[in-house]
């Protein structure tokens, strides 16, 4: 995208006009925010600063621009009162670092640029800027004699408002089956894959020959494809839905805007609820008359990249696995509680539908895998090799719901070498931490359980701070953690962060969360946020059908971002041609579905985060 360079001379202690772009909100037009280093200077060069503005003794540090090429920043911002680092690129030799405001120019804080490391995940020799200390809140620039600037960026308390609200509205944009009109966005399109209605049954089930037709319409799409699947979509309603259940003050009813005909009709119900309820009900027509779960709906071939109403190939109902169905199970069991509430008769219907899941699971103790060999030939596979980690969440969330203590002796008998395991991020892949979390809060779960499973996770935290202390960036990730969803990854171990400051809280906890939104935002070797629609620098072309075939800019996307292991071709070709370091492994073409493409499970994490620090 083009934009506008900004030529300027930073004069200390001097005023010099500069444009404000607002970093952290998303322009009217939802294209991305427009980059100030991508065009030419404005005319005139660099304004000078007035003849009387300071004096004689003004020191001039030299003309920059706002590019951000060797100094990164959260593009969007900080908080007032938490810690705020910017990260020096190269060999720059100066010792000392100004943060300027943005509108005039003046310096507001200088620091001492601290010692340097070399970073091994980017290759990059990175120094650390401190400006802690700077609470005002306003707009600013970090400016290092030599090195040039950061990105603008704000201070505010109300910072990452923007991006929690485009991050929870994106599963509105994605809602198949329905008409969309957008008046925020201005996205809009037919009703898409209205067939799934009338889907068929790819394969023999016990109560139904292939072939059968079965409802199954609405839910979310998954991701830049239009195919829905049980187990993110499972997982992805949990972490909303455990958003919800630990801080229910950040989401009320009017909070989403929802476009016409999109809104819920249970009196009082948040705008959060409301939406998990669209996939909710999917979920609910996933499941078969014996308590089991179906694996996934698409068509039998990729759809290329044309609109939801476009698609018009026969769809069906794949698989069945006995993890989707613990996932099931545990979704299912934590939203009864949560909707109990508001819809006691809904809570009731969800909870029937945990335990007959779990039901099937207690009836059938092995892996169970239905699939036929063409139907993962038009979307993703989401394969696992076990399901003990999703029956142990189903059975954690159904103690913590009904206080039976029949699901703490399943938890015993079946699976006691589980409540020795070390938790993990959670996603599709690994179930085991909203267990975990689930049982450790669980009125009727075990006292001297409840401590060591705390302890595990309080441990798992303490292991994320100090790999997050050895990073160059502050991230906490490993090296063969660049992978597919990487920065969803971070978002994910920020989440641990937060559950463990549940259980014994700690400032490290936060402030090591925090920076992991940091990264995600702009203070990485990329120098982009990962989110479409925020900071300055941003996702242009993510890999999006819903995007590239309206031709319209969805905020509020988090894409896959840097992964060494490629797994696309435009992607495997920038691995072979130059050999990337693992943090600069991202290409932002729309081709590149292994580094940028979005998923609703990719932005269940960075919801659950935002919930912590965003405020209106």
């Amino acid at each position: 995208m083009t934009g506008r360079l900004l030529g300027l001379m930073v004069i200390v202690g001097l005023v010099a006009g500069c444009m404000d772009t607002g970093a952290g909100k998303v322009p009217e037009s939802r294209e991305p925010a427009v980059r100030e280093a991508d065009a030419g200077e404005p005319e005139g060069g660099g304004r000078p600063a007035p003849e009387n503005a300071a004096g004689d003794d003004a020191a001039a540090v030299g003309e920059v621009t706002f590019d951000g090429k060797d100094i990164k920043v959260n593009q969007v911002g900080y908080l007032p009162d938490a810690p705020k680092i910017a990260v020096l690129e190269g060999h720059a030799d100066a010792d000392r670092f100004m943060v300027v405001d943005a509108a005039t120019m003046a310096v507001v804080h200088e620091g001492e640029i601290g010692p340097a490391h070399l970073d091994v995940h980017s290759g990059e020799r990175v120094r650390h800027l401190d400006f802690t200390p700077l609470a005002e809140e306003g707009e600013y620039a970090v400016v290092v004699p030599g090195a040039g600037s950061s990105r603008k960026f704000r201070i505010a308390r109300n910072v990452y408002y923007a991006p929690f609200f485009d991050a929870l509205r994106s599963y509105t944009l994605g809602r198949s089956g329905l008409a969309i009109d957008d008046p925020v966005t201005g996205f809009r399109h037919a009703a898409g894959h209205t067939q799934d209605a009338e889907a068929k049954l790819d394969i023999d089930h016990p109560h139904a020959p292939a072939g059968t037709v079965v409802d199954v319409s609405g839910g979310w799409y998954d991701a830049g494809d239009y195919g829905k699947y049980v187990p993110p979509g499972a997982v992805t309603a949990a972490q909303l839905l455990l958003a919800y259940e630990r801080r229910p003050e950040k989401f009320g009813v009017g909070q989403l805007k929802f476009p016409p005909g999109f809104e819920c009709d249970v009196p009082g119900l948040p705008d959060v609820l409301a939406e998990v309820k669209y996939e909710l009900d999917w979920l609910l027509k996933m499941q078969r008359p014996d308590g089991a779960v179906y694996h996934k709906v698409s068509g039998l071939t990729w759809p290329g990249m044309i609109r939801p109403e476009e698609d018009t190939q026969p769809r069906y109902v794949f698989g069945m696995t006995t993890y989707g169905t613990g996932m099931f199970a545990g979704a299912m069991a934590m939203a009864a509680r949560v909707y109990e509430p508001f819809d006691a008769g809904y809570a009731a219907r969800l909870l029937g539908a945990a335990e007959r899941a779990f039901g099937f699971l207690e009836a059938n103790p092995r892996l169970i895998v239905l699939k036929s060999e063409h139907q993962d030939n038009g979307s993703g596979g989401y394969d696992k090799n076990g399901d003990e980690d999703d029956r142990f969440w189903a059975a954690a969330e159904l103690l913590k719901t009904t206080g039976d203590p029949k699901y703490d002796a399943y938890i015993r008998e079946k699976l006691p070498h589980l409540l020795q395991r070390d938790p993990i991020i959670i996603g599709w892949g690994s179930t085991i931490a909203l267990g975990q979390f689930a049982y450790a809060t669980a009125e009727a779960g075990d006292p001297e359980i409840k401590a060591k499973i705390a302890q595990r996770l309080v441990k798992a935290a303490d292991d994320i701070v100090g790999r997050i202390g050895r990073d160059g960036y502050r991230y906490s990730l490993t090296s063969n953690e660049y992978s597919w969803a990487s920065v969803k990854n971070g978002l994910a171990k920020a989440q641990l962060l937060l559950l463990a400051h549940e259980l014994e809280p700690k400032e490290t906890y936060l402030h090591g969360a925090l920076d992991q939104l940091h990264y995600t935002l702009g203070r990485n070797a990329v120098g982009t946020t990962y989110l479409t629609g925020s900071g300055t620098e941003m996702p242009d072309h993510p890999h999006n059908r819903l995007i590239i075939s309206t031709g319209t800019y969805i905020p509020g996307l988090l894409v896959g971002g840097p992964n060494k292991f490629g797994g696309d071709p435009q992607l495997d070709r920038l691995l072979e041609r130059e050999s990337p370091p693992p943090a600069k492994a991202y290409l932002d073409v729309s081709g590149s579905w292994a580094s940028n493409e979005y998923a609703i499970d990719y932005n269940a994490p960075l919801v659950f985060v935002l919930t912590w620090f965003a405020e209106p």
